[in-house]
């Protein structure tokens, strides 16, 4: 009996120490695969982002009524050669970001009113970049001088400008502008001490619309208004200067054309030979219009 046990002890204990080895075998097997595993990941992660398999060859910006497209051009270039994290290129097709691109250049050019982005793995990236067209120009005041008299008779000096700016029909500035009188777009000036430059709203949509309105129609009747500045304090008075040297005052408030016929009428009737001696004529109010 003492035999029989002793047999059937070693029998477990054999049992034991293979099944320890078997365990052992699998657990390498699994690690060797892993290790298969991360290194094939890590290969198919260079071929994706690093090696220039999936890089992007072509990048092409256009200008659709935009001046600026060399410049932009410039700084998609610059875009692309910068990297994330210092670490990881842009000018992949994985890691490329249309919309990073598209708000760089819209808030670093105020003319660009709109960014499309085209991808093609073949062609490349093609950038097309809308301006804004202009409707107005914004001049800023060099030296402007007045007093006032009453409320209805304010005498300026012509405005002395001190560089000009494009601006849309929503009065945004958004480009540098020559110095050109006489056009059929309106000018406005800026107030003493009023200083806005590009990317900033100057005048209201309805403002403008309003004094190309009149500067057409009275354009029309051989009247030329050469330019309009808002009133301070006062936010529904226009005044116009005009060629002749003498003033106008509209009210933003009433219809344009209704205040430009009344105008030519008086321009080609009542104050017709007055041309040199007039100093301002105001059509603010209803049905009355006052005139020196």
């Amino acid at each position: 009996m003492f035999a029989y046990r002793r047999k059937k002890r070693s029998k477990i204990f054999a049992i034991s120490v293979k099944a320890s080895r078997r365990k052992f075998a699998i657990n390498w097997r699994v690690w060797l695969w892993l290790g298969i595993l991360l290194l094939a990941l890590t290969g198919l992660l260079y071929l994706a982002i690093f090696s220039p398999v999936l890089k992007i060859k072509k990048l092409a910006v256009e200008g659709v009524n935009f001046t600026a497209a060399a410049q932009a051009q410039e700084l998609a270039d610059d875009f692309f050669r910068a990297k994330i994290w210092k670490k990881i290129p842009r000018d992949n097709w994985l890691m490329f970001s249309s919309s990073d691109l598209s708000d760089k250049i819209m808030g670093s050019f105020p003319e660009a009113v709109s960014v499309a982005v085209d991808k093609n793995i073949f062609k490349g990236v093609k950038i097309t970049v809308k301006g804004r067209q202009a409707a107005a120009f914004w001049c800023q005041n060099a030296a402007q001088t007045g007093n006032s008299a009453t409320t209805t008779e304010m005498f300026f000096l012509m405005p002395q400008s001190n560089g000009c700016f494009f601006m849309d029909d929503d009065g945004l500035v958004f480009r540098e502008a020559p110095e050109i009188f006489g056009t059929a777009l309106p000018t406005f000036f800026s107030q003493p001490g009023q200083n806005i430059g590009p990317g900033n709203s100057a005048v209201a949509s309805s403002t403008i619309k309003f004094a190309a309105q009149i500067k057409k129609q009275l354009r029309e009747s051989g009247a030329d208004l050469s330019g309009f500045t808002l009133m301070a304090g006062d936010t529904q008075s226009l005044v116009a200067f005009t060629g002749e040297g003498w003033l106008a005052y509209f009210n933003l408030s009433r219809a344009a054309q209704a205040q430009a016929r009344v105008l030519d009428a008086l321009l080609n009737n009542e104050i017709k030979n007055k041309g040199a001696g007039l100093k301002y004529v105001d059509l603010r109010m209803a049905n009355k219009v006052y005139y020196k």
